[in-house]
């Protein structure tokens, strides 16, 4: 089943919006789904704070490495 939002109406009236389902995005390197990020830091925040690459990638194009980082092919590490 769908997810729905109630919207309020201006004349006080309500609408139920039924939303389709949400797709996978797909690897920024080949055409699998992706469900990853990369963890690349290829900048930092006014505060001191990362900021990442965040390109989409599947398991099969990610480098995984320490515990919770994962790397895309541009960013990869030898």
């Amino acid at each position: 089943m769908s997810p729905c939002s109630i919207i309020k109406m201006p004349g006080g009236g309500v609408a139920f919006v039924r939303h389709g389902k949400r797709r996978m995005p797909k690897c920024g390197f080949c055409p699998a789904a992706s469900s990853k990020l990369c963890d690349h830091v290829v900048s930092k925040t006014l505060g001191g704070g990362d900021i990442t690459c965040d390109v989409p990638i599947c398991i099969g194009c990610a480098q995984h490495i320490e515990p919770d980082t994962d790397l895309c092919p541009k960013h990869r590490r030898a």
